[in-house]
């Protein structure tokens, strides 16, 4: 499993995860509500940047396509990526919304608050032709494996994005693979690769989906036909990963035996999906491998990526 000579362009809702750890010995006298002494705070790659990330991680080159405020924290984020050797030249700063952050403040080990820092408006349109203009550049310059679309609902992948991103793929034959959200959510046509999880596609479907074959097989049928995906995966949280390539659907049940953190988890499944996709493997053994990643970092505090060496002695 070598995926050191995949491209893969990640069109996303970039983001900073900020940790506060420290520790709480008291309760404020001003409220009851612990008072936590810092001790320690961390920046990550977060959203599609942990996606990009988890591709990194995995070998693959990575370049990252999305936008960021002008603000302080789009200075740590380019330098997060500098420092994780991921591209960020089709990041475009937007004065209409800042930069993402996501701040944790987590105390002996345990989340006691998260703040969010965010805009979900739409991005504008001259935004969106401004992506896809420099999309189409890098592809008429370089080859790219697989366009990777990862959605957080907070404004990028509009209608007309998703849309010009799905021509783009045509015109330049690129795979494509989205972790679609519940905005726009079956815009995605002619992707490569569905991957919704359980709780997603639930919402979605207007009859019941249950985790078993027959049940998932009705749902992939759906996804078929509403966006004429061609592959289509489903996560399923404890229960595993479904797949349907078409022609043949199974469940692939996780080994996931100790659960820290979920956080992230959706995250590494869909990294390793794409790399897999790109790299020509089987559905199944994709399905097999997103397992043994999503186990991995749900056995870990925080959002972490996938540690390829541990993955590859879990395989044999």
């Amino acid at each position: 499993m070598d995926f050191s000579s995949l491209r893969i362009l990640v069109v996303g809702d970039v983001m900073i995860d900020r940790y506060l750890d420290g520790r709480v010995d008291r309760i404020s006298p001003e409220a009851p509500v612990p008072v936590m002494l810092l001790e320690q705070e961390e920046n990550r790659l977060g959203g599609a940047a942990n996606v990009a990330l988890n591709l990194r991680a995995l070998g693959a080159q990575v370049m990252l396509a999305g936008t960021l405020g002008e603000d302080p924290n789009a200075a740590i984020f380019r330098q997060l990526l500098t420092e994780n050797a991921i591209g960020g030249t089709l990041l475009f700063p937007d004065a209409n919304r800042p930069t993402t952050v996501k701040t944790r403040l987590v105390a002996q080990g345990q989340q006691l608050l998260r703040v969010d820092r965010e805009e979900t408006h739409a991005i504008g349109e001259a935004m969106v032709r401004q992506l896809l203009e420099a999309v189409e550049a890098k592809l008429k310059n370089q080859a790219v494996d697989l366009i990777l679309l990862q959605d957080y609902n907070k404004g990028l992948l509009t209608e007309s994005l998703i849309r010009g991103m799905m021509d783009l793929c045509q015109t330049y034959q690129v795979r494509s693979a989205v972790d679609p959200k519940k905005d726009n959510f079956w815009a995605y046509r002619g992707v490569s690769l569905f991957k919704p999880n359980l709780r997603e596609i639930q919402a979605q479907c207007e009859f019941a989906v249950l985790p078993e074959l027959t049940s998932l097989d009705q749902a992939a049928q759906h996804i078929f036909d509403k966006t004429g995906a061609q592959n289509v995966m489903i996560t399923l949280s404890e229960h595993g990963i479904y797949v349907h390539d078409g022609n043949r659907s199974a469940i692939y049940p996780t080994n996931a035996r100790d659960v820290a953190d979920v956080s992230g988890a959706g995250d590494t499944v869909i990294s390793v999906a794409a790399c897999g996709l790109a790299a020509g493997m089987p559905l199944g053994e994709i399905a097999q491998l997103a397992n043994l990643a999503g186990a991995q970092v749900i056995a870990k505090s925080g959002v972490v990526a996938v540690d390829l060496a541990e993955l590859l002695a879990a395989r044999k």
